[in-house]
């Protein structure tokens, strides 16, 4: 049993023996870092990182670089005991720098591959191996664009323009741009060729046109490494020739008015430059040649309304157009503007009718623009549409008519057609018209008559209540007077000194060989003047008057008025003196005082304002009315004792002087007593005991504590405070 337990144990630490032999060869180690994949332009220098860390520190032994690709492996360089020994093609260009780092001089497409750093520690018997990736670049030839057209192209023609790019690691991508705008449309497919390291893509121009003439077309070849590798471009500026475009500009511009100049310009483009340029006048089918020659503009001076029309350049290079864009033709239209001309012509005077139509009168007019065309009526100004017709002719319509015709800013041009109206007389105004006269002024009944020829016969009728016309001659209270007018003439009835006889219905009868008109006037008395048109009537001058007296008579009213608002304004504000205020005596002055809860009020005589009250007391009143002067002062307290004052305060509640308490302030007590009589202080007192309520009169404080004011203060007190309305008879 125990030989048993030992072989167990025997069997445990031989175990562990084993793994501490184990732990000790895990620690024992050598690591080897690299750094990442390297990309170098060919016949350039590169650096492939590789550092190591050995555990325990011990001295490393062998250092070694070796190469792999998919056709080769090889030894690159080995170091030992600090001694490279470098292999093959490697030879001058390979070294072990930086710790364990290859660098490698001269880089050729062949040093493109995987290279692996080997680090050895032979005292521990430990080595590690890292591997990194090195591209070797090879830099394109620049792109080439070659056309399918050897020269310049012509507009309409098919063109491909062939970008090429060789013996580039890796191969380019070809873009084609239009001047800095990256293109796609006509954009081919790239060809690669690998073998032949070789890039091609085309740029198709189906067809060709005018603006593509001078463009700049650029092929750019980027191989994606542009820290290492720059970008390379071709360019190709296209020459396409096209026949001449052409286009007209005229100056001032193509509406031009007669006598200016016209300046017209053949804008031309075209490559090449034109060969020729003609200036034709074109008139429907056929065409005038103007100028042939190589200048492009065409001038016409002091143009006239006969050049008015169409005209065509025409250019040409030599290049045949292929469309009607390209003809190398233009055209403009002329319009020579100029004054308008009236070229009716009018058989005058019209002879129209009283009462009938004014056939339509026609006015023309030649001009450019079209003239526009109006009627003007001499005299009163009135416009009337072109034609003139008139469809019922009155008097208003006689006279002369101007025809005018005017166009942008030129002179008007003007003719005048007269038409005379004959016929009937007519007289103007409603029928019948009312007139109204004041009596025994005088008054005209105005009768305006319209006539050609004038009328041979005016008269007046007076009709009775059985309109029986009875005649009116010039003679007693009437006076007929005639005024001769423009188109016509005036009648005036004046009756001087209106009477109620004169009232009644009036009859204006006018006529010539024509016919006859004639105008009723109801004439009536009215109770105030009137002054009428020139239709109506007209009074004398003495009414006239009559308003001036009237206007007068309300001015003064309303200014008595204004004058009596004022001064009751005044007096209720207090600016004017009224019953109780100061007044000027022979002795000096009197101030007078009221209380506003009594109907009583007192006054002190100022023989001077430097000396005390000698005014006598007023005289008893009745008891009703009466209430001792010294009791009124010394019921105002503080009211009466300064310079300014507040709401008067009622004497109820208050005490007199003696002490005594006052019953009513509204009513007092009835008294048989004497006046009250002066003091030697100045004062005064009454003989009911009051004698205390004394107003001090020589000093502007008060003998006692009820305040009285001093009569030579009263001048600056406020008046309106202190006044109440009084019915004592004494004041």
């Amino acid at each position: 049993m125990a030989g048993r337990a030992f072989m167990q144990l025997s069997a445990v630490l031989a175990f562990l023996a084993s793994f501490l032999v184990l732990l000790v060869d895990i620690e024992a180690a050598v690591t080897v870092s690299v750094g990442p994949a390297q990309t170098v332009l060919k016949e350039n220098t590169v650096v492939l990182q590789c550092t190591y860390s050995v555990t325990p520190a011990a001295q490393v032994d062998i250092i070694t670089w070796s190469f792999t690709s998919s056709t080769e492996s090889r030894e690159v360089v080995t170091m030992l005991a600090n001694t490279q020994s470098v292999f093959g093609t490697y030879e001058n260009r390979a070294s072990i720098t930086e710790q364990a780092s290859l660098r490698i001089e001269n880089v050729g497409e062949n040093d493109e591959g995987t290279y692996r750093c080997t680090v050895k520690v032979l005292s521990q018997g430990s080595a590690d191996t890292k591997s990194v990736d090195l591209t070797v670049l090879v830099a394109a030839s620049a792109p080439t664009i070659v056309s399918t057209v050897n020269s310049a192209a012509r507009a309409g023609d098919d063109l491909t323009l062939t970008c090429r790019s060789d013996g580039g690691k890796p191969l380019p991508t070809l873009t084609w741009f239009n001047g800095t705008q990256p293109m796609d449309a006509g954009v081919g497919e790239p060809t690669t060729n690998e073998a032949a390291r070789q890039v091609i893509r085309d740029l198709s121009l189906s067809p060709v046109t005018r603006f593509d003439d001078q463009a700049n077309f650029v092929c750019k070849a980027d191989q994606g490494y542009p820290d290492q590798l720059d970008v390379q471009t071709a360019e190709q500026v296209l020459d396409v020739q096209y026949p001449p475009v052409a286009s007209i500009s005229s100056n001032p511009n193509s509406s031009v008015k007669e006598t200016n100049t016209l300046t017209l310009t053949c804008v031309v483009q075209s490559n090449p430059d034109p060969s020729q340029i003609r200036w034709l006048k074109v008139s429907g089918d056929s065409a005038d040649v103007l100028q042939t020659g190589l200048t492009t503009t065409y001038v016409i001076p002091k143009i006239n309304r006969s050049q008015n029309g169409t005209y065509r350049c025409e250019a040409s290079n030599g290049v045949i157009p292929r469309d009607r864009e390209s003809d190398g033709q233009a055209t403009v239209n002329i319009d020579v503007y100029y004054a308008p001309k009236i070229s009716s012509s009018f058989v005058q005077p019209f002879e129209v009718n009283f009462g009938s139509s004014l056939p339509a009168v026609t006015c023309e007019a030649e001009g450019n623009p079209t003239p526009n065309l109006q009627w003007v009526q001499v005299g009163s100004g009135r416009t009337f549409n072109n034609p003139l017709s008139f469809a019922t002719m009155t008097y208003a319509e006689d006279g002369t008519f101007t025809c005018v015709a005017a166009a942008l800013d030129f002179p008007k041009d003007t003719v005048n057609v007269t038409v005379n109206v004959i016929g009937r007389p007519d007289i103007i105004g409603d029928s019948p018209a009312a007139r109204e006269f004041m009596e025994g002024k005088t008054a005209q009944i105005v009768c305006e008559i319209q006539a050609k020829p004038r009328p041979s016969r005016v008269e007046w009728f007076l009709l009775d209540s059985s309109d029986n016309r009875a005649i009116i001659t010039t003679g007693g209270p009437y006076r007929i007077l005639q005024e001769n007018l423009p188109k016509g003439m005036k009648s005036i009835l004046q009756i001087n000194s209106m009477k109620p006889e004169h009232s009644g219905r009036y009859v204006c009868k006018a006529t010539n060989t024509y016919g006859e008109d004639e105008q009723y006037f109801d004439v009536t008395l009215q109770a105030e003047d009137v002054v009428t048109t020139a239709r109506g009537l007209y009074t004398d001058n003495g009414s006239d008057t009559t308003l001036v007296i009237i206007i007068v008579v309300v001015v003064l009213l309303l200014l008595l008025l204004l004058v009596g608002i004022g001064l009751m304004l005044a007096h209720k504000r207090g600016l004017l003196p009224c019953k109780g205020e100061p007044e000027t005596g022979k002795g000096g002055r009197y101030v007078s005082y009221r209380d506003e809860n009594v109907t009583n009020e007192f006054s002190i005589e100022m023989a001077d304002k430097d000396k005390s009250p000698t005014a006598p007391l007023p005289s008893r009143v009745e008891s009703s009315q009466y209430i001792p002067t010294p009791l009124v002062a010394a019921s105002y307290e503080a009211r009466l004792s300064g310079a300014s004052f507040g709401e008067p305060r009622s004497p109820v509640g208050q005490d007199k002087p003696d002490g005594k308490k006052v019953n009513s302030p509204a009513f007092p007590e009835p008294t048989t007593e004497e006046p009250p009589v002066q003091t030697s202080q100045g004062g005064y007192r009454d003989e009911d005991g009051l004698n205390n309520a004394e107003l001090d009169l020589s000093s502007r404080k008060p003998a006692s504590r009820r305040p009285i004011v001093d009569p030579k203060d009263t001048m600056d007190m406020d008046y309106p405070t202190l006044r109440q309305q009084t019915t004592s008879p004494y004041v």
